[in-house]
């Protein structure tokens, strides 16, 4: 089994298990620090642990090829040993690649940790969303139901699945789907997002700018307030 920490002279004196859980919290908090930490810390002994923080520090620090290579490395190093920090490497490595715009290679590591941990609803829901940026609407619609199947509260995988019923010109099926986010969420951003969106589509331009204007007061920094106003912004160009 692949040790987490090395054995170096000098580096008895470093409890390892506690600076890895400070320096994953740096890595959070405060990238560029983790970043320096780690490295320094990798040569009293750090190892493999130390590896790991400096890898996500960098993908905090949206270096997101370098952080992604670093951390399928380690995927690789670590084999099938420790299987719940094996899961969490591929994961964060897939996250990395999808940032980095390299949407097959995420998907692969994605397929890869669904073998692992088959499970977990929020692992399917991170391979439908590659999947709908390959524009497989299809196939995401099948990640979106297993998910929603061990997870039926899971508001996020509902929300991509209207997303990806919309693109497949299913209109009363993906209705359906926001609607039931709405029913116990009556605020959340995206899923109102998405009704504009559908409402748009019907030629209820009223009810759309009325879902997106809700957006952007409730949630003004979001991204889905963004999406909003370049929504509104589009469709007052298209009306004049």
């Amino acid at each position: 089994m692949l040790p987490l920490f090395g054995t170096p002279a000098g580096s008895a004196e470093i409890d390892h298990e506690q600076e890895y859980a400070a320096c994953m919290q740096l890595a959070r908090e405060r990238p560029e620090e983790a970043y320096r930490a780690g490295l320094a810390w990798h040569k009293l002994g750090g190892g493999f642990a130390a590896r790991h923080c400096v890898a996500v520090a960098l993908l905090e620090l949206r270096q997101y090829d370098e952080a992604a290579a670093r951390l399928e490395r380690l995927a690789t190093d670590l084999g099938t040993a420790r299987t719940t920090l094996l899961a969490e490497i591929l994961m964060q490595a897939g996250q990395a690649w999808s940032l980095a715009g390299r949407v097959e290679k995420a998907l692969k590591l994605q397929s890869n940790l669904l073998e692992i941990a088959p499970g977990d609803p929020e692992l399917w829901l991170d391979r439908a969303v590659s999947q709908m940026d390959l524009e497989r609407y299809e196939p995401a619609l099948s990640d979106l139901d297993e998910a929603i199947r061990l997870d039926p509260h899971l508001a996020e995988a509902r929300i991509y699945r209207a997303v990806a019923l919309r693109q497949l010109d299913r209109l009363d099926d993906a209705w359906a789907e926001v609607e039931t986010v709405l029913a116990l969420l009556p605020f959340q951003s995206d899923a109102l997002l998405e009704r504009g969106i559908l409402r748009q589509y019907q030629g209820d331009f009223d009810g759309a700018r009325t879902d997106w204007l809700l957006v952007i007061r409730n949630d003004p920094d979001s991204r889905a307030a963004a999406a909003a106003r370049a929504r509104i912004e589009e469709m007052d160009v298209q009306v004049r």
